[in-house]
């Protein structure tokens, strides 16, 4: 069977590998996007829908490895690391620990607030050049029913004003007057007026048929089981077919790591698992994207349902929920809707996925040092739906040459 040939193969189509997809043939090139799923059956697929330029602080911050130790023994605990005698996972957290620095989040907060800021202007002009996936500029509250998390809050807030970011502080009255929906226990709450939301699985279907509508060869069910670049292309081996191209991007998500051990490059990530259930629509649900402060569990509204996500777990590809972490998130879900069945929301119906988390908290976004002609565009953490957008771009930019929507340096793969 003869090579299949295209200038740019993107392998994955979660948000980060159809953006970049979309934004590569806008740029006129011929490109072959690879999905290991179904466009729309992946990670992205069970995202929290959240867009959120209010996050600038990294993962990486002083107080999560200590958090994180204390919450280790609590089967109900949103951030957990599951321990295994695996070299890589050893290095990522000690990697993570020398970034945990209040000077790293002085560094990396104006750099996520650009980025995601950037991000947030995309959404509009894409969703009106593919079609409707639900973006809302609705805002969004962090809640908080405590003094401790308020003062948390707060701290947050004032750091994310100095980056340029829209804050209100509310009290309780003001909290259930901007959002009747809430049922939560609320002392106040921090609403971001530059947040949002989009509705995930509208997002990848409708970016997806955009895709081929445009030109864009999409084959889905596809392994990649090799991967080598010369100086003039790179080969993509996978069970049907080889694809030669100028350029292949590695969006796969927690999986990327593996891509780039196939050409001698080390993309530092780690699979971060989050749950999430979803339950139809009801009288007075909520209209405003909501974060419980004390139980980490967020609160998404969708055109015609609600999404409840949580937990951060680090660990392997186990893709099984432990019911002792999704209980929370199981427990919001039956507050906010009392009239549903505990069946409704049992275990078996919630989701499981993987994001993949970078040990700085920032992106890995650029090309493989070792080899040229591959891009990385991973590491997005609990980010990817924000930064889906702008990353295609920057990839797209760097693939063409072009003047990069922003500066491409502070996520460079080699940086580690």
């Amino acid at each position: 069977m003869s090579d299949r040939r295209s200038d740019v193969v993107v392998i994955g189509a979660g948000i980060v590998g159809l953006s970049s997809a979309w934004y590569l043939r806008k740029a006129g090139l011929e490109v072959t996007l690879l999905s290991r799923d179904k466009v729309g059956e992946g990670t992205s697929a069970g995202n929290a829908g959240m867009i959120v330029p209010s996050h600038v602080v990294p993962l990486a911050a002083p107080g999560v490895i200590s958090q994180g130790l204390r919450w280790l023994l609590n089967p109900r605990s949103p951030f957990h690391i599951k321990p295994r005698l695996d070299p890589e996972l050893i290095r990522w957290l000690l990697t993570f620990r020398s970034f945990c620095t209040d000077r790293h989040v002085a560094y990396a907060a104006p750099i996520l607030a650009e980025l995601s800021l950037r991000s947030t202007g995309l959404f509009e002009d894409l969703q009106a050049e593919v079609g409707e996936f639900g973006w809302r500029g609705t805002g969004l509250l962090m809640v908080h029913r405590s003094a401790k998390y308020r003062d948390d809050d707060w701290k947050s807030a004032d750091l994310a004003e100095t980056l340029g970011l829209r804050i209100r502080r509310l009290d309780e009255a003001a909290t259930r007057a901007v959002e009747p929906g809430i049922r939560s226990d609320v002392l106040g709450s921090v609403l971001y007026e530059d947040d949002g939301r989009v509705d995930p699985d509208a997002f990848l279907h409708v970016v997806g048929a955009g895709l081929q509508t445009a030109g864009v060869r999409v084959e889905e069910g596809v392994e990649v089981t090799g991967l080598s670049a010369s100086a003039m292309s790179v080969r993509v081996t996978t069970r049907r077919e080889t694809h030669v191209a100028d350029s292949v991007v590695i969006a796969a998500g927690s999986w990327s790591s593996a891509l780039g051990r196939m050409v001698g490059s080390r993309l530092p990530v780690q699979p971060a698992k989050g749950y999430s259930i979803t339950i139809p629509g009801f009288e007075g649900m909520p209209t405003i994207p909501m974060i419980l402060s004390e139980d980490k569990v967020t609160v998404t509204p969708m055109p015609g349902r609600v999404r409840f996500a949580g937990t951060l777990a680090l660990g392997d590809f186990d893709g099984s929920i432990d019911p002792r972490r999704f209980s929370p998130i199981q427990a919001q879900a039956l507050r906010y809707q009392p009239d549903i069945s505990r069946d409704a929301v049992a275990v078996s119906r919630g989701w499981s996925g993987f994001r993949p988390a970078s040990p700085d908290g920032l992106p890995l976004i650029g090309r493989l040092a070792r080899s040229p002609r591959l891009v990385a565009a991973t590491g997005h953490g609990m980010m990817g739906m924000t930064l889906g957008p702008v990353t295609g771009r920057l990839v797209a930019d760097l693939v063409t040459g072009s003047e990069p929507i922003v500066n491409p340096a502070p996520f460079d793969p080699s940086r580690f």
